[in-house]
């Protein structure tokens, strides 16, 4: 009799565990689906013509379109760090997006380009470093177009900050999208 009641008390902790994994999953999709949606968001509810970068929508009279997403994506980071142990990184990349939301491009121009190329590079290598190889090839194009995105702004200036940010942020969230649907690791 107790290894039945054994038995059917591990089935159920398996059911739990299963059910529990697949509303982080579904949080996550809904999550990376908002970090697709910020750029629309801050261009919609802006006044003027679209600004130089994402950072820039700061100072916009609805101040909080701008403030409550990034906020939002940030801790779809540190949750996905912390209840995922081994994705520790994910943490270290949310810290990295607050920051972006916490200095302002303008007053610490200096801590806010830190961070925000902590989490835009942080994402590019965690993708290739924790990549399985059998998936390499795959996350090595993902890395490529955010590589793409950053130099088509910085480099060759064909694009503002804000068009190779919105690409970037495209690109970490089809990451997750996939991931959290298990079709990547």
């Amino acid at each position: 009799m107790q290894i039945r009641q054994l038995a059917s008390s591990a089935l159920r902790l398996v059911d739990q565990t299963t059910e529990s994994l697949a509303r982080l999953a579904r949080l996550e999709r809904n999550l990376a689906g908002l970090c697709l949606a910020i750029p629309a968001l801050l261009i919609g509810y802006d006044d003027g013509p679209i600004r130089e970068s994402i950072s820039a929508y700061y100072s916009m009279k609805q101040a909080q379109v701008f403030y409550v997403p990034l906020t939002v994506a940030a801790m779809l980071f540190v949750v996905n760090g912390v209840v995922k142990g081994e994705r520790s990184y994910n943490t270290l990349l949310g810290l990295a997006l607050a920051g972006v939301v916490l200095f302002n491009h303008d007053d610490h121009a200096w801590l806010h380009t830190v961070c925000a190329a902590g989490f835009f590079i942080g994402n590019a290598v965690v993708m290739v470093w924790y990549s399985p190889k059998k998936e390499l090839w795959f996350k090595a194009v993902l890395v490529a177009g955010i590589v793409a995105a950053m130099a088509a702004c910085l480099v060759f200036e064909s694009i503002t900050l804000f068009w190779a940010e919105w690409a970037s942020f495209a690109i970490i969230a089809l990451h997750y999208i996939l991931e959290s649907l298990g079709h990547i690791e």
